[in-house]
C-alpha cells in the first residue's frame, strides 16, 4: 500500500539537468502540472553543469542533425532573458593529419545532404581568416558558422528558472528510489522523502538512469564515465568560434578565460565494479576500438556494496553530493601545449583550475530516447554521450510530447532502446 503522496502531478521528471528542466518547462507550458525530482541541492552539479559548452551541428551523426538544428534554434530563443554567456560565433575543427581529408569531405557532404550548407572545408589560409591567432601548423579545417556556445552551469540554472517560472514544483535533495507501476502503467515515484504521484514519469537521470529503470525491469546499456576539463587564466587574445581538434578543444568566456578539453582523443575514466558485466557484449567492441581513450579504475567500495546488496544496480548505489573522480591534470596540461603549438599567441596562458564531470555514454555514441520501452506512461532519456547540453532544449520538447501525448512527431526512431537488441551496433570512432 503506497503512502499518501507528498506531491501529485500530471508528469514527474527525475533528474535536474538541462534535459529534465527543459522538459518540465515544456510540459508546464502546455498546461500540465509538473514535479521535478533532483537528488542534489541545486542544478548543474553533475553532467549538464560540467560540460564544455559547445552547441554544435558540425561533426554529428546524420540521425542527430534534425534534433541539433531545432535545438540550436531553441537556444537562440533563450535570447537575453538569462546571463548564459550564449553566443553564436561558429565552430571550427582543426585537422592536423592530411589523411583525414577524405573523411572530412564525407562529413561535409553528409551535412550538405541534411541541408546544412554552411558547413565547409577550409584551407589553412582560409581558416586563419576565421581564427587569425592560428599561425601554427595544421592541414585543413572544417567550419560551421551556425554553431554556438554557452556557459553550461549558468544555462542549466536558466532552464531551472524557466521551469520554476512556469509553476514546476522542484523537490531538491530528493533521491528517486523506485518507479511505482500498477496494471502495466506508471503511478509515480517513491523517493527518499516519500511518494510522488504522477500519470507519467520521465527519467532524465544521466549516468544513474539504469539504476532507477531497473526497478521496472528496463535495462539500458549506459556507462558512466568521468571526463576532465580545465579553465585558464584570462587573456586578451580573442577567439570567437568554439575550437575542436584532435589534441585539444576550447571555448572562450567573455572575460577571456579558455574552457579547455583534451579534444577528440580525450581520455575518460570508468570505475569498474561488478556492474561492468552488464551488456558486456555491447561494450567489448567499443572499448577495444577506443581502448587508448578509456582509463579503467577498479572501485572496490562499490563492488562490496553490490555484493552485499546482491544487485549490480540499485538506487542505493547512486552517489549524492559527491564529486566525480579527480581529473588527470597531465592530460589537460598536454592539451594546453598542443593548443599553443597551433596558436602561439596563447604562449603565456596557464591553467587556473581543473574539474571532472559525469557523462552517460551509450555503446554507439547516440542518445537513447524512448517512450515505449517500459510501463505505459514511462519515457526515457539517457546515453547522451556528451551531447545533452546542446540537445537539451529539443529533448525537453520531445519528453513533453511523450509524457502528454504518448508520441512525438520529431524523428526519434534511431534513438529507441530496442536498437541494441534488433540491430548491429555501430562502433563510434571516438569516445566522446
Amino acid at each position: 500500500m503506497t503512502a499518501r503522496p507528498i506531491a501529485s502531478a500530471d508528469v514527474v521528471f527525475v533528474g535536474g539537468g538541462i534535459c529534465g528542466h527543459a522538459g518540465a518547462a515544456a510540459a508546464a507550458r502546455r498546461g500540465a502540472t509538473v514535479a521535478l525530482i533532483e537528488k542534489e541541492s541545486e542544478p548543474a552539479r553533475e553532467g549538464s553543469g560540467r560540460a564544455q559548452g559547445s552547441l554544435r551541428l558540425q561533426g554529428r551523426y546524420a540521425a542527430e542533425f534534425p534534433l541539433a538544428q531545432e535545438s540550436i534554434e531553441l537556444w537562440k530563443q533563450l535570447g537575453d532573458d538569462f546571463d548564459c554567456e550564449l553566443r553564436f560565433g561558429g565552430n571550427i575543427y582543426l585537422c592536423d593529419d592530411p589523411a583525414e581529408l577524405p573523411g572530412l569531405r564525407a562529413i561535409t557532404a553528409e551535412a550538405h545532404g541534411a541541408g546544412l550548407t554552411d558547413v565547409r572545408l577550409l584551407s589553412p589560409d582560409e581558416a586563419r581568416e576565421v581564427i587569425p591567432v592560428a599561425t601554427g601548423p595544421f592541414a585543413a579545417a572544417m567550419w560551421s558558422a551556425y554553431d554556438g556556445q554557452c556557459d553550461p552551469a549558468k544555462s542549466t540554472r536558466a532552464f531551472a528558472a524557466r521551469a520554476a517560472g512556469r509553476g514546476v514544483t522542484t523537490l531538491r535533495d530528493t533521491l528517486a528510489l523506485r518507479i511505482v507501476e500498477d496494471g502495466g502503467r506508471v503511478r509515480g515515484v517513491e523517493t527518499s522523502r516519500g511518494f510522488v504521484q504522477a500519470l507519467a514519469v520521465v527519467v532524465t537521470g544521466g549516468a544513474w538512469t539504469p539504476h532507477l529503470l531497473a526497478t521496472v525491469g528496463v535495462d539500458v546499456p549506459v556507462m558512466p564515465v568521468a571526463h576532465a576539463q580545465a579553465e585558464s587564466t584570462p587573456t586578451g587574445v580573442r577567439v570567437q568560434p568554439t575550437v575542436r581538434a584532435w589534441g585539444f578543444g576550447f571555448r572562450q568566456r567573455p572575460d577571456g578565460r579558455l574552457v579547455l578539453s583534451a579534444g577528440l582523443n580525450a581520455r575518460v575514466e570508468h570505475r569498474i565494479s561488478i556492474a561492468a558485466t552488464r551488456n558486456a557484449r555491447l561494450w567489448a567492441s567499443r572499448y577495444w576500438a577506443n581502448r587508448g581513450n578509456v582509463r579503467l579504475r577498479f572501485d572496490p567500495a562499490l563492488s562490496v556494496r553490490q555484493l552485499r546488496d546482491r544487485s549490480r544496480l540499485s538506487t542505493g548505489h547512486i552517489p549524492v553530493a559527491t564529486e566525480p573522480p579527480a581529473p588527470r591534470r597531465a592530460d589537460l596540461d598536454t592539451a594546453l601545449l598542443a593548443l599553443k603549438r597551433v596558436m602561439p599567441g596563447f604562449g603565456g596562458l596557464r591553467i587556473d583550475r581543473y574539474w571532472s564531470g559525469w557523462l552517460d555514454v551509450s555503446p554507439d555514441g547516440l542518445p537513447i530516447i524512448d517512450g515505449q520501452a517500459g510501463p505505459e506512461g514511462l519515457a526515457i532519456v539517457t546515453g547522451l554521450s556528451g551531447h545533452g547540453l546542446a540537445l537539451g532544449p529539443v529533448i525537453g520538447e520531445i519528453t513533453a510530447d511523450l509524457a502528454l501525448d504518448g508520441a512525438t512527431q520529431r524523428p526519434i526512431h534511431p534513438f529507441r532502446l530496442a536498437r541494441f537488441r534488433d540491430e548491429r551496433v555501430r562502433v563510434p570512432d571516438k569516445m566522446i
